[in-house]
């Protein structure tokens, strides 16, 4: 079993992280959405600002459009396992 890459201070991923992750999520792991890993950003599930680690246990792919609507639009939650299982909640 491949093990994931050691966090960074930085608020940019790694190379290495990057890889892990678009690895791991293969698509936006925004439900429903199939857009691939590889045209999708490395999101903070816990904002860095809030103090997120940049750690793989913390990032998920998400496409441009669901990375907005998770950092601007009200009420939605994002909420990840140490594992890399995401759960979203709606504002309803």
């Amino acid at each position: 079993m491949l093990d994931r890459p050691a966090p960074t201070d930085a608020y940019t991923p790694t190379a290495a992280q990057q890889r892990f992750i678009r690895t791991r999520d293969r698509t936006c792991r925004h439900p429903g959405c199939t857009n691939r890993a590889i045209w999708a950003d490395a999101d903070h599930v816990i904002p860095h600002a809030a103090g997120g680690p940049t750690d793989c246990a913390n990032l998920c792919c998400l496409c441009r459009r669901h990375h907005r609507l998770k950092t601007f639009a009200p009420g939605w939650t994002h909420t990840i396992t140490p594992d890399g299982i995401l759960t979203v909640t709606t504002p309803s």
